[in-house]
């Protein structure tokens, strides 16, 4: 009886040991979006990438896709972010957004910036021999009215290594296009790619003046009732 417990203990300790095993050699992925992401192209689907980054081992390449501010909306944006297979050390980055881009042309630039502390984390997701990371611009305080409008968030390397934009397919997206318009482009390049790429912006949405006042009409109320009752 005592082998028959002694076999049993090692059994369970060997199932504990192999699932300790397991558990340490599997990378469980995250939903991309950080929070408040107004538009998110979504998760990495492991088919590609670009580069995208200056200070690397390749040459300088910026990775632009396009999001949509639907009409009649006001975005306050406060952060941006693309999400790159990264074997450099990021020390920057640059970001732009554009706006009335078309094949041949260098778009209207509407807002640019830099920052030398950018927020790095990893994605959890790899591919092609790297890991994945989220490289995010944050304190930013701008506003866009309704339209299209293309983004650009560029690591900055430590003269070594890669910065590698990871392409997607729409999943977990955030707002519009969800991944699936294939209308993005580089510089340097010529015209437009199909692939959709993953990146996104943070921030709010400012109420219309409709709902403004509808909000004032409802705390009028609000007052002249509470007026009402402190006369009775």
């Amino acid at each position: 009886m005592k082998n028959k417990y002694q076999v049993a203990a090692r059994a369970v300790l060997v199932a504990l040991a192999l699932t300790a095993a397991f558990a340490a050699n599997t990378t469980t992925a995250i939903a991309q979006a950080p929070p408040g992401s107004l538009w998110y192209n979504g998760d990495f689907n492991g088919v590609g990438f670009h580069a995208n980054g200056t200070g690397t081992s390749d040459p300088s390449s910026s990775v632009f896709d396009d999001f949509i501010v639907t009409n009649g909306a006001v975005w306050h944006l406060t952060g941006l972010f693309s999400d790159n297979l990264l074997s450099t050390v990021v020390t920057g980055a640059l970001w732009q957004i554009r706006t009335d881009c078309s094949p041949g042309n260098g778009c209207t630039l509407v807002a640019s910036g830099s920052t030398q502390t950018p927020t790095v984390t990893p994605t959890g997701r790899s591919g092609f021999g790297y890991n994945e990371f989220i490289v995010e611009v944050t304190g930013l305080n701008f506003i866009l009215t309704s339209g299209t409008y293309w983004l650009n968030v560029e690591p900055i390397g430590n003269g070594t290594g890669h910065s590698l934009n990871t392409t997607t397919s729409g999943a977990n997206c955030v707002g519009t296009p969800c991944g699936n318009d294939g209308n993005s482009f580089f510089i340097p390049g010529v015209g437009f790619s199909p692939d959709d790429f993953s990146m996104g912006v943070i921030g709010t949405v400012v109420p219309e003046p409709a709902t403004w006042a509808l909000l004032g009409g409802g705390l009028g109320a609000l007052l002249i009732a509470a007026l009402r009752r402190r006369s009775v």
